[in-house]
């Protein structure tokens, strides 16, 4: 018997990506049933915020609606008053526009946004009691599989390891301390979503309880991808296998990113003794899409660790999933990458080029420029639309390649995973679905 996963990465305002992705694939179905053909979900941090909408039981098109509107947007992404900035811990804020550095949103204010938010796209409301209010231990039943496992990661402040909220409080992972936290919905994504240094100004504060209700305290947590599981697939599968579910080659896991891509970084090819390798060096030189400089100062270290968490190149999540399901790496196994990549391409004169999808467009540079450009807190109306170009792209015509689990598409015969959108639907829809 199949046993589904659905893997969800964190990465803000790209979440609209998994949004477009499961209704392109399952059509404009409500949260509670495509839940149901699953007997997992995993998330972190944006993808967490997919997953509550789900446990909703909102439409698809609902979902991608909320990432769609910018009122909704800044309430989850509140700026920070200026009184605020002035606080000490937030005080590099000030500056952030000549170092770069420093939070820009509110974090206590994240949890009232988030809550506001599906509260008003909440189809059932049991009780008088609204889903993202409830612990996660007690959605299974309401969303009509009890069997379900929801999981969402997040970061302990003081204990500084990560933690796994599990709606299973019987999850053999778990047996060890042999105590099952409750936590809410509500606290879960506001934990999972709560990127540091260069984002949210503290903490989230969070409440939980033990499952009898013998004790109750508060607690603090930071994005679940300081965990080193910004794409949480290998914890999903970890957790299944630990709970005995099936034979690996039984295991179908959609895993969804949200998107990957930057500039081409060849500062150190500068240094190499290979000729060829040093020609396409000096011949980029000038590329604004290439980045040929190495740059060592302490304020680029800082910005590199505060974004570091969004990043999982060459994905190496999915990989060691994928080789403890399929050690002989022939491409067999039912785990399926869904991620654009938007990494410029070596053209046969040694230039990187834009994409292809961008380069056939008359506005590709100015647009590829922007995506390369945007953080994960895409608020503006103009950030937002440059995503759904993105996933227009991606996923109708397939001109984005995606992302693959290993390999490099010029050798298709050393390749694991699917290098287009339209193979891995594919692949998905035959093995998985």
């Amino acid at each position: 018997m199949k046993y589904k996963i659905l893997s969800l990465d964190g990465g803000g305002s790209w979440a609209l990506i998994q949004a477009r992705v499961l209704l392109d694939i399952y059509g404009d179905m409500r949260g509670h049933e495509l839940l149901r053909k699953f007997d997992m979900a995993i998330a972190n941090s944006g993808g967490s915020l997919v997953l509550a909408s789900l446990c909703n039981d909102m439409k698809l098109s609902e979902i991608i609606s909320v990432f769609q509107d910018e009122e909704l947007r800044r309430q989850v992404f509140s700026n920070l008053f200026f009184w605020e900035k002035l606080r000490p811990r937030n005080i590099l804020s000030l500056f952030r526009s000549l170092i770069g550095i420093g939070p820009k949103y509110s974090t206590k204010r994240k949890l009232s946004g988030l809550v506001n938010v599906l509260k008003q796209m909440d189809h059932l409301n049991p009780g008088g009691e609204a889903i993202v209010e409830l612990p996660l231990d007690k959605l299974p039943a309401i969303i009509g599989k009890q069997s379900l496992q929801l999981l969402i990661v997040g970061y302990d402040y003081f204990k500084e390891r990560v933690s796994f909220f599990r709606s299973n409080p019987n999850s053999a992972t778990n047996k060890f301390n042999k105590k099952y936290y409750q936590v809410s919905l509500a606290h879960a994504i506001h934990s999972s979503s709560n990127a540091l240094v260069n984002y949210f100004d503290a903490p989230a504060e969070i409440n939980i309880s033990l499952l009898n209700g013998v004790e109750k305290r508060t607690t603090w947590f930071w994005d679940g991808g300081v965990s080193g599981f910004n794409n949480p697939v290998l914890a999903g599968l970890v957790e299944a296998m630990t709970n005995g579910a099936v034979d690996k080659k039984d295991y179908c896991i959609l895993s969804i990113g949200t998107g990957t891509g930057s500039h081409v970084n060849i500062a150190d090819s500068g240094t190499s003794t290979d000729p060829i390798t040093k020609a396409i060096y000096e011949k980029n030189k000038s590329n604004p899409l290439v980045i040929t400089k190495a740059s060592f100062k302490f304020m680029d270290d800082i910005r590199k660790m505060a974004t570091s968490i969004l990043s999982d190149p060459p994905d190496s999540a999915t990989f060691i999933t994928y080789a403890i399901l399929d050690p002989s790496l022939n491409n067999s196994a039912n785990l399926v990458r869904i991620n654009p990549n938007l990494t410029p391409v070596l053209n046969e004169n040694d230039w990187y080029d834009l994409p292809p999808a961008y380069k056939s467009d008359p506005g590709g540079m100015t647009k590829y420029k922007k995506l390369l450009a945007m953080d994960m807190d895409a608020v503006k109306e103009d950030e937002v639309k440059q995503l759904i170009d993105l996933c227009d792209k991606f996923i109708w015509d397939s001109s984005i390649p995606n992302q693959l689990i290993r390999g490099d598409i010029k050798n298709p015969a050393l390749i694991l995973g699917q290098p287009t959108y339209k193979s891995a639907k594919e692949k998905w829809v035959t093995s998985g679905i």
